[in-house]
């Protein structure tokens, strides 16, 4: 029998304290950081050189390390890329495989089959929040390996998938980045086309261009309501959404759920609806828009559905500059802030004049269409990955028939 050990240089414990963070510096993995496969370092905590330095005291984590999660998402893996310098944050573990027993990228795609995933849900322990003890990630047992030629090739094709997503995820930030700068150089700094000769006047947000309105979002809204307390049934046809579906400005159906309660016909999600996380902490006041239409689909209690009378495109970039301005409206004790529909309601922005909202959005439209096919592409890439990193791993197929497929595919 293998065990994990056997194949590593080391498999190292976390620091079992928070780092003090900052606003630049190395990049601090949490659990939330560790993907299936990648890192992922979109919000990232970052720490100072001195951190850095008390963090790694136990070892310096290296391009070609792995970190394991020990809590939720537990069990999930990624490797540590070229060129990246990252200490552990807590509930995390460094795994340094031995080159001349393992490819490290396919021990990564190896540890998040279903064979060993299925050892360390049942491994894991704990009251409230399951997690895994050092000595059962040590001693985990691994299934017996094929040679070393076989070893590179389904890792090669496997990262292959990865690759795409990562090169598809850095096209979505640049076009997210593209819209944003233009929102910001039209309707926040006033340099539109042709600005030079429109005359400002004043306003409750200072100066604004002649025709343009300050108005409370109640009054530009045709909607402002929470969601529903859903009946959960996976073989039910609606979906409904919570706040994990709302991160980094975009709407993923990823953790979204199945719900069979009839509901009102307003309730359901439509095209260019903004989302706003409405309770807790850390993700109060996050905001997505709805970009392509979603059958029977829903948001939770814990999300508002904002709609307006609006140009969709105006609309949906307004609000998303408005996000830290939401986390701030949330009141409640430490443990449960709230966002109400009034507090949403009552917050003034600028409304241009119709003929800006659409000039603004024939620009905007493409981007947000390309972005729409870039997260498509991006979910059918991660569902063929997935289907094929247990089989890959565990032989059901061989190399030669999953590189005809990729070929076929134009991975």
């Amino acid at each position: 029998m293998t065990i994990l050990k056997d194949l590593c240089t080391l498999i190292v414990d976390c620091e079992h304290k928070t780092a003090p963070t900052q606003d630049t510096g190395y990049p601090s993995i949490r659990t939330p950081n560790i993907g299936r496969g990648r890192l992922l370092l979109g919000g990232v905590n970052r720490v100072s050189e001195e951190t850095y330095r008390l963090w790694t005291q136990r070892e310096v984590p290296q391009q070609g390390d792995l970190v394991l999660a020990r809590e939720a998402p537990i069990g999930n893996v990624a490797i540590i890329p070229p060129g990246l310098k990252v200490c552990l944050g807590q509930r995390t573990v460094l795994i340094r495989p031995n080159e001349q027993k393992i490819n490290a990228q396919y021990l990564t795609y190896l540890l998040l089959g279903d064979e060993i995933q299925g050892r360390i849900q049942s491994m894991s322990n704990g009251a409230t929040v399951h997690h895994l003890n050092m000595s059962d990630i040590r001693n985990l047992e691994v299934p017996p390996l094929p040679s070393p030629k076989v070893q590179d090739q389904i890792a090669s094709i496997l990262s292959a998938y990865d690759d795409l997503v990562e090169n598809n995820t850095r096209r979505i930030g640049i076009l997210e980045e593209m819209a944003q700068m233009i929102y910001r150089e039209w309707f926040v700094n006033f340099r539109f086309p042709g600005h030079e000769i429109v005359e400002m006047v004043e306003s409750e947000m200072g100066l604004i261009p002649r025709g343009w309105m300050v108005e409370p979002l109640r009054e530009v809204a045709t909607l402002i309501s929470r969601g529903i307390s859903p009946q959960y049934d996976d073989d039910a046809r609606g979906i409904v959404i919570n706040q994990k579906c709302i991160r980094d400005g975009r709407l993923s159906l990823e953790h979204s759920r199945r719900q069979s309660k009839k509901i009102s016909e307003d309730k359901l999600i439509r095209l260019g609806d903004v989302l706003i996380n409405s309770t807790g902490v850390g993700t109060l006041g996050r905001v997505a828009q709805v970009l392509e239409p979603i059958s029977d689909c829903t948001v939770d209690s814990h999300v508002s559905i904002v709609r307006s009378k609006l140009n969709s495109e105006f609309f949906g970039r307004t609000l998303l500059q408005l996000e830290e301005h939401f986390e701030r409206l949330g009141v409640g004790s430490t443990g449960q802030t709230e966002l109400s529909r009034e507090r949403i309601g009552s917050t003034t922005v600028i409304v241009p004049t119709a003929e800006w909202q659409e000039r603004f959005s024939q620009v905007v439209a493409p981007i947000n269409k390309m972005t729409v096919c870039c997260l498509a592409r991006n979910s059918n890439l991660r569902q063929t990955r997935n289907l094929l990193l247990p089989r890959l791993v565990s032989g059901e197929v061989s190399v030669q028939q999953v590189e005809a497929e990729a070929v076929a595919q134009g991975v």
